[in-house]
C-alpha cells in the first residue's frame, strides 16, 4: 500500500520536472521532509516496481520522426514470443501489445513504428515479416496527430 508521501511523489513525477539543480526541493518542503527522503522514496518505489524509469520525453516530430505507423499483425499463438522478441529489438518501435482478436478483426499483435519517412517504417515492417514469416498485417499510418500527452494516473 502506498503512503500519502509516496502518492504525492508519484503525482509530482507524472508532470514536468522543474529544470533546476534541486528539482525535488519544492516538493520536499510541501511534504515537510528533506530532499534526501524524497530521493529515498523514489528509489523505494522503483525497487517495488511502481516506477519503471525516469526519462526525458522527446517530441518525435521535432527530431524528424514524422512518419508513424500502427502495424497490426495476425500472429498464431505459437509465434507470439518470436515476433515479440524481434519487434522489441527494433529501436524504431516504441510500443508492442498483445490484444484479443475480435470477430471481424483478426489482428492480435500491435506495434507502433516511428520513422523519418513512410519508406523507413515499411523497411522495419518488411524486416519483421522476413524474420518471422508473418505476412498477414495491416499498416495504419498516422494522418494527423490530434492529442499527445503523457498519461497522468489518479492514485
Amino acid at each position: 500500500m502506498l503512503t500519502k508521501v509516496q502518492k504525492k511523489i508519484i503525482q509530482f513525477l507524472q508532470g514536468n520536472l522543474p529544470l533546476e539543480s534541486a528539482p525535488y526541493l519544492k516538493l520536499a518542503k510541501a511534504l515537510n521532509v528533506n530532499e534526501d527522503q524524497i530521493i529515498k522514496e523514489i528509489r523505494t518505489l522503483k525497487k517495488a516496481g511502481y516506477i519503471r524509469r525516469l526519462a526525458a520525453v522527446l517530441d518525435h516530430y521535432k527530431i524528424g520522426l514524422r512518419s508513424n505507423c500502427m502495424c497490426v499483425w495476425q500472429v498464431p499463438a505459437g509465434n507470439i514470443k518470436q515476433i515479440a522478441k524481434i519487434a522489441k529489438s527494433q529501436s524504431q518501435i516504441s510500443h508492442c501489445y498483445l490484444r484479443q482478436r475480435e470477430k471481424n478483426w483478426p489482428y492480435n499483435f500491435y506495434t507502433m513504428i516511428h520513422g523519418r519517412s513512410k519508406a523507413e517504417c515499411l523497411k522495419i515492417i518488411k524486416h519483421i515479416e522476413a524474420k518471422t514469416g508473418i505476412s498477414n498485417y495491416q499498416m495504419l499510418f498516422t494522418q494527423k496527430q490530434l492529442k499527445k500527452v503523457s498519461p497522468r494516473y489518479k492514485i
